[in-house]
């Protein structure tokens, strides 16, 4: 990716992983720093209650500064974002996921393959061939660091070479926000929890006393599956 910096995001490190459509390979992991550059989009994704649409502006010293039309999602286990531009591109101009250290523990079993299955939806013939290539280093990636946050950023458009680069820089602002973003939900969330664990009491007719009964979580995590990607 581009001009990216050895640091750490908040309380963990987050490991920035780019797939090159190009080349059919991916780049990553790399330490991902916050940028002053990404100032603005983090205003405006932090900001959002539960998920922002509209336009963001990314610029880099050369090159034109273009304008992406930008959807991001707050889905619980997982941020998610997806990318147009202005123009025909065959489709959006790439997604961005992001998995937080926090969360792992709500994280679906099959989140790679969903992601994997997101990308083929979206009509992205240059990435045609390599869906099992994306899939299984996703997939190998949350499970070689569990401890740290996973950004997954994938093109699936074909674009110039300079676009392409502006392109690699608003994802990396984007995942900057997204990281800082869910980080202020994760009390709403852990309170969330909280109440599903607590016991649902259930009264009887006939005069007899309420039933105290416990809620036991899903396999693989409490709520898990409940938001599919797509």
């Amino acid at each position: 990716m581009y001009n990216t910096k050895s640091a750490q995001i908040k309380r963990s490190v987050v490991y920035l992983h780019g797939w090159d459509a190009q080349a059919e390979s991916w780049h990553g992991p790399i330490p991902l720093a916050p940028k002053r550059r990404g100032a603005r989009t983090a205003s405006k994704v932090r900001n959002s209650p539960g998920a922002f649409h509209g336009k963001l502006s990314c610029s880099v010293p050369g090159l034109p500064c273009i304008d992406f039309n930008t959807a991001v999602y707050y889905l619980r286990d997982a941020g998610l974002a997806i990318v147009h531009m202005d123009g025909s591109h065959g489709g959006p101009a790439g997604i961005v996921a992001v998995v937080p250290s926090e969360r792992r523990k709500l994280v679906r079993d099959d989140i790679a393959f969903e992601l994997m299955t997101m990308i083929s939806f979206l009509g992205s013939a240059i990435n045609a061939g390599c869906e099992l290539q994306i899939n299984d280093y996703i997939e190998e990636a949350l499970r070689a660091e569990p401890s740290a946050t996973q950004v997954f950023a994938v093109e699936t458009a074909e674009l110039s070479w300079d676009t392409s680069i502006v392109l690699s820089t608003h994802f990396e602002n984007l995942a900057g926000a997204m990281v800082e973003w869910m980080a202020t939900r994760e009390p709403e969330d852990d309170a969330a929890l909280e109440g599903e664990e607590c016991e649902i009491r259930s009264i009887v007719p006939a005069g007899c006393p309420p039933a105290a009964l416990t809620a036991a979580p899903f396999a693989g995590g409490l709520a898990a599956g409940q938001h599919g990607v797509g």
